[in-house]
């Protein structure tokens, strides 16, 4: 009985907030997301044919995955939910809330007949394997435990609108900030650290932190032409800081020494700021039972 009232109001939910983000869309395609969210949610998987038994409808299951499929193939539908979400998640947003821009990939490498598949670089295995670019913002206020999902897009180099990686994140930043009007502080892994997404951020005066790759070449504060390992290298560390980590039960303390310098990219009047933070790491026993 309890989990019969836990998924009545689950189910619930989920179309009142499937509803709100389909915004102008027929209802068919509101209840359609609302369907999805909930059989992910409770199927734990995206296959169709399990979101389809965790909907339990009094129809053979092949219909309701051909609904699904169908629904699926609506163009529109990624348009409008990318936007309603950006336009949901924005009130949320704060002027110093961290934007978190990641380009991961999605690996599909058994798929052979799957539309516009693209060989994609995986970071983490050092290896090149069929799938798609997953771009991604998320924002989180620094000490907080909140998470809000602001956009994501699937995206594939093989795609005929395609046109370049950078032009993918530079889309989706202008997008993002239409609703933000400069609220938020963009951070970048090191994939980030390129004169063609730095330069069109300085442009629009947005608020960034990149993680250089340490071979950018900048002018130092005394107007010299060094890179940005060279300019760290002399950079005094004058503060220090302790943070912990938790990772498989274990906590982990690091020591943190930092400082800053005023740097400025060739050819550009703004100021930037070389953030240089050494890391140590002290162990902690377990605490806990």
């Amino acid at each position: 009985m309890q989990n019969s009232k836990v998924r009545s109001r689950l189910k619930a939910q989920l179309t009142k907030f499937g509803f709100e983000l389909c915004g102008d869309l027929p209802k068919p395609l509101g209840k359609f997301v609302a369907q999805m969210l909930f059989g992910i949610q409770a199927s734990q998987d995206v296959k169709l044919s399990n979101i389809g038994r965790a909907l339990g409808e009094a129809i053979p299951l092949i219909r309701t995955e051909k609904r699904l499929s169908r629904n699926l193939k609506c163009r529109e539908l990624e348009a409008a939910l990318t936007t309603k979400l950006v336009e949901m998640a924005s009130p949320r947003i704060q002027h110093d809330t961290v934007l978190a821009l990641d380009l991961s990939d999605i690996r599909k490498e058994y798929a052979q007949k799957m539309e516009n598949l693209a060989p994609v670089w995986d970071g983490s295995s050092g290896e090149t394997h069929p799938g798609y670019w997953l771009l991604d913002v998320t924002g989180a206020e620094v000490g907080g435990s909140e998470i809000v999902p602001v956009c994501q897009k699937l995206f594939s180099a093989e795609a005929e609108d395609f046109r370049s990686e950078n032009a993918e994140i530079l889309a989706m930043v202008e997008q993002v900030d239409h609703h933000l009007a400069g609220r938020g502080i963009w951070t970048v892994d090191r994939g980030g650290d390129r004169k063609k997404l730095l330069e069109p951020l300085l442009d629009k005066g947005l608020r960034f932190v990149i993680r250089s790759t340490g071979e950018r070449t900048v002018v130092d504060r005394r107007g010299r032409l060094r890179s940005v390992a060279e300019v760290a290298l002399r950079c005094p560390l004058r503060h220090r800081a302790r943070v912990v980590k938790i990772d498989k039960g274990q906590e982990n303390s690091y020591e943190l020494h930092y400082g800053a310098e005023p740097i400025r990219l060739p050819k550009r009047a703004e100021k930037l700021w070389l953030v240089v933070i050494v890391i140590g790491i002290l162990k902690i026993p377990r605490i806990g039972v």
